[in-house]
């Protein structure tokens, strides 16, 4: 027996959506995908600009009304025009509002006010709005489909908890994955689609200065060669600036998660430092800055490589063995590292299960890093060993590039050396004292066996 009832015309919450751009468009989508259309919502669209010509509505379920006549019967308004329009918006209509309305902010201004901002400039002291729709995109709504394993999240915030819920489950009846913010964290929300986060602000921050230190060593270093032309700064050089900021930037991607492992393990810190924090939570878009510069390395490199610049790695037509080497070595580390650069994508990473992640994450990226760096090894170490030292490669008096930008992968790698040693000492030493305790049981429930042989 069926017991669902339907919804009956005068029992529905009215929710307008003002604007008939792609955002209600996204919107209209998702309703007809997700939403029971006989349930307790009835969703209506209207746009402001009469003049305006919008795109008609592929839809059977939604209808359009005029503006502003549509307001003055609204429970629930869902701005979804350009932000600009917001003062106007307000001024010209808020007093149209039925009391207990409730206004939702899906815009993401730049260089003007949201609605919080506006009804403070304006005096309207309601606490009737939340912020809600605004941090996902009109396109990704608009191509949403039930074939879809991953459900859209929006974060719904706003100082008041009923039309904070209210609005909550509004977005769960239109398909989405909502998450209640606590209103102190709303400037965080305020502009999430115009912004590119400050994940990627660090991380580019980080990568320019390995960059800026690879080109000013190697700059300094390569210019008091024999012949040096400054010419080629802008290709053989900058090849070898690329593959030193990308290999910096891998090691220092990964050395975070692998410091905090060993703080844990061998002095039993609970409270992670800050900073340590803060470098787990860049570490993947590092990663994949390096990334694009091991790319910038490879591409450039297959520019420029032959007999006028690399000439001298070639010998009665062959390489060396370990010019052979640091070839292979190379491709290798570039086809791991290519693995963990798609595995860090949102659409692969959110399928990906416990397992899958620790391998890419684990002995992937670092055989990776290892590759990386033994392709810099099998090229510079003759020249670092070779005596007397050549005024080539020791110009100036400094130390090779290949061997400066071996030093921190190097050191990373003996950080995560020293950190899984340690806990395979850890586990080793659990199974032992496990082993221990379970034989002095077994002796023990034994009735013939005296204290002092247990």
């Amino acid at each position: 027996m069926n017991n669902m009832t339907n919804v009956t015309f005068e029992d529905k919450i009215k929710v307008v959506v003002v604007g008939c751009g792609d955002k209600a468009h996204g919107l209209s989508r998702m309703f007809d995908l997700h939403a029971n259309k006989m349930g307790q919502y009835q969703l209506v669209f209207t746009e402001p600009m009469p003049t305006k010509i919008f795109d008609p509505f592929d839809s059977d379920y939604v209808t359009i009304e005029h503006f502003p006549e549509c307001l003055a019967n609204a429970d629930i308004v869902v701005i979804a025009i350009p932000s600009y329009a917001m003062d106007s918006f307000l001024i010209q209509n808020y007093t149209l509002l039925k009391e207990g309305c409730v206004l939702v902010d899906a815009t993401n201004p730049t260089g003007t006010k949201d609605l919080k901002g506006e009804l403070e400039a304006l005096n309207i002291s309601s606490d009737h709005w939340v912020k809600a729709f605004n941090d996902t995109g009109a396109i990704q709504e608009m191509q949403n489909s039930l074939t879809t394993k991953m459900k859209l999240t929006t974060n719904v915030c706003g100082p008041n908890d009923r039309c904070v819920k209210k609005i909550a489950s509004l977005a769960k009846y239109l398909g989405y994955s909502p998450t209640v913010v606590p209103i102190d964290q709303y400037e965080f929300l305020q502009s999430s689609q115009d912004s590119i986060g400050w994940e990627w602000l660090y991380a580019t921050t980080v990568m320019m200065l390995l960059f800026a230190i690879a080109f000013t060593y190697v700059t300094v270093q390569v210019s008091g060669r024999p012949n040096f032309q400054w010419y080629t700064l802008l290709a053989r050089q900058s090849s070898k600036m690329f593959a030193w900021t990308a290999v910096w930037g891998f090691a220092l991607s990964l050395l975070p998660g692998t410091i905090i492992r060993l703080l844990k393990q061998a002095a039993y810190i609970d409270t992670t430092p800050r900073f340590l924090i803060l470098g787990c939570s860049i570490r993947k878009h590092v990663g994949l800055l390096s990334l694009y510069f091991v790319l910038l390395h490879g591409c450039m490199m297959l520019l420029i490589f032959g007999g006028e610049y690399f000439g001298f790695l070639i010998d009665d037509g062959y390489m060396e063995w370990n010019d052979e080497a640091s070839m292979l070595t190379a491709v290798l580390s570039v086809s791991l590292f290519m693995i963990t650069g798609i595995a860090s994508l949102p659409s692969v990473g959110n399928e990906m299960n416990k397992a899958q992640f620790k391998l890419v994450f684990g002995p992937v990226v670092w055989s990776a890093l290892a590759l990386g760096v033994m392709h810099i090894m099998f090229l510079g170490v003759p020249s670092w060993t070779a005596t007397p030292r050549s005024r080539y490669s020791w110009s100036r008096g400094m130390p090779p590039v290949t061997l400066m930008a071996s030093v921190l992968p190097l050191l990373v790698m003996f950080i995560k050396s020293v950190q899984v040693c340690h806990a395979s000492m850890l586990r080793v030493k659990h199974w032992v004292a496990s082993r221990h305790q379970v034989s002095s049981i077994h002796a023990s429930d034994h009735l013939f066996v005296i204290e002092e042989e247990v």
